[in-house]
């Protein structure tokens, strides 16, 4: 699963470390949250990565999952890591800020 980084933290119990599932203490979480917190002051877009190994018996190959009516485990996952990506304004963007600043929006 990938997703907003608070967001995918908040669904993990585990964080991946050397290969292995540890569990996740509030140390930890807090160190990826300035982690994400500092990238994204940066102006980066930013993505948090989990995941969770799924039964064969309960998840068949071929399995039907469905993100509306959700049917598949969405907690208790595992915290693989952050992304970041340059993701520069569209070209749009400064015509945008100045047409608001001469119309008196700060």
């Amino acid at each position: 699963m990938k997703g907003a980084p608070e967001r995918i933290l908040d669904r993990c119990s585990s964080i991946l470390l050397h290969g292995k599932e540890c569990p996740l203490d509030t140390e930890m979480k807090d160190a990826f949250q300035n982690a994400y917190l500092e990238l994204g002051g940066l102006g980066e877009r930013v993505l948090g990565f989990c995941h969770l190994n799924l039964l064969v018996e309960q998840f068949p190959p071929g399995f039907a999952f469905d993100t509306d009516e959700v049917n598949f485990p969405t907690d208790r996952l595992c915290f693989v890591g952050l992304m970041s990506m340059i993701d520069p304004p569209r070209a749009a963007v400064p015509d945008a800020v100045g047409k608001c600043r001469s119309a008196g929006i700060k």
